[in-house]
């Protein structure tokens, strides 16, 4: 009789439709209804031709291929709100098995799955999952998810349809949403930082394709949302040098935020989330410069450049609101990698080094169910703040296409589910949107 040995990873499949699993079953809920920015594209839609509709910017940002997507699934959704966060809720898991495949080649499997599970049940998707519009986000994510799994195939195995491969997906990344920008810049980083002797050259190859990504990217920015969308919702981004304000900004979005959000879901963080937080980063710094050798050491070190870059371009537009915008839940989706990488390194390090590892192994378990009681506990408050935001919505829009009611929603009212920056819903715009999600259901 044969020794029967253990499996050393899961089949990708049943990894995929476990990580798929994980954000619907923890975000899909079937009450909520449009809210915020939702709005500003459906107004778009239904007000504007299709082909104008898919250049026109939307603020400062300008993201012709989310548009295209958006239309495609609001048409196939219409007043089905459930079958956008359902959307969502895989795009999310689709993501989290993208890092899976990245963390795999650099973790052992059971530690990339085990980050990559506690990213696809993180309390901070709850603010891309329940708004339809931020599905940008997802598609943003996952192209450069992407474009990063196939530039770590180039440094190996360097071929010119994989390099045409990144510069799609990277410029994919971009139109989707404007967020990662000058977060593309980590590509051609990775060769650089992580590359070992010959392969580190092909950092040249990988700047001039982001640099190709980001001409295009500018040619089509002037020509269809103009240098005056730049500073739509930031009138003085231009009016001079950010000063220090800018680099708290900085700090607190790329590093400090994702690591609060390791213990707790925001709205607001508590205390104890601040002081977790910050002691783990600084704990996880500590055990890499101590322990690590090189390859840690760049791993971290491009993970941290990772969090920072998109940040270089998103806090000038936003530094000059509040600080608070460092703390935005959706920009979580993406610094929350950089966090996990830190995290998994400095655990393998210490468990390679841990002669208890009976103790170690519960502590380890114990600081992973305090992670999850946060991600947990935090979810009922904003879930009671979308539904109030969804209840408003359905009921203004209900309100403005009755034929008794007459003039539009009070801006009381209207804010409850859409912020002030955009425009109160009149009944006439109400009208057009509910023929746009009735489609062919319902005349005009």
């Amino acid at each position: 009789m044969t020794k029967q040995t253990a499996p050393t990873s899961l089949h990708p499949l049943k990894v995929a439709l476990l990580l798929l699993a994980v954000p619907v079953l923890i975000f899909w809920r079937p009450i909520f209804f449009y809210i915020m920015d939702d709005w500003t594209a459906l107004i778009q839609m239904a007000q504007l031709p299709f082909e104008q509709y898919l250049v026109t910017p939307d603020g400062e940002q300008w993201f012709p291929f989310f548009h295209l997507v958006f239309y495609g699934l609001v048409k196939a959704a219409g007043e089905r709100y459930s079958l956008l966060v359902l959307i969502n809720c895989l795009g999310t898991g689709v993501n989290a098995f993208l890092l899976y495949l990245f963390f795999q080649r650099h973790f052992r499997w059971g530690l990339a799955l085990t980050l990559s599970l506690f990213y696809a049940g993180a309390a901070v998707h709850h603010a891309v999952a329940w708004n339809g519009f931020y599905v940008g986000y997802l598609l943003s994510l996952g192209f450069f998810l992407g474009a990063l799994l196939l530039t770590d195939s180039y440094l190996k195995s360097p071929t010119g349809a994989v390099l045409w491969g990144i510069g799609l997906l990277a410029g994919l990344s971009v139109l989707s949403h404007n967020y990662p920008l000058t977060g593309l810049a980590a590509l051609p980083l990775y060769a650089l930082i992580l590359g070992e002797g010959d392969r580190r050259q092909k950092f040249w190859s990988l700047a001039l394709v982001v640099g190709a990504v980001y001409l295009i990217f500018a040619a089509g920015y002037l020509k269809f949302a103009g240098v005056s969308a730049a500073s739509s919702h930031n009138l003085q981004v231009f009016s001079g040098l950010p000063g220090s304000a800018y680099l708290v900004h900085l700090v607190y979005g790329a590093w400090l935020s994702p690591f609060f959000y390791l213990f707790w879901g925001h709205y607001h963080f508590p205390v104890a989330a601040y002081v977790a937080g910050v002691s783990l980063m600084v704990t996880s710094l500590a055990v890499v410069w101590h322990w690590g050798g090189t390859p840690e050491r760049r791993l971290v070190l491009w993970a941290l450049a990772a969090n920072v870059l998109p940040f270089v371009l998103v806090s000038l537009t936003r530094y000059q609101r509040s600080v608070n915008q460092a703390f935005v839940a959706r920009y979580g989706i993406f610094t929350l990698i950089g966090a996990l990488i830190l995290v998994g390194t400095a655990w393998r390090l210490l468990n390679d080094r841990m002669p208890q590892k009976l103790w170690f192994h519960l502590l380890t378990l114990a600081l992973l169910a305090v992670m999850a009681c946060g991600q947990i506990f935090s979810l009922p408050r904003w879930h009671e703040k979308y539904l109030e935001m969804s209840r408003a919505a359905r009921s203004c829009y209900q309100k403005l296409n009755r034929e008794s009611d007459a003039g539009a929603i009070p801006a009381e009212e209207y804010r409850k589910f859409c912020p002030t920056a955009h425009p109160a819903l009149s009944r006439s715009q109400a009208a057009a949107i509910r023929r746009f999600l009735n489609g062919s259901r319902e005349r005009s």
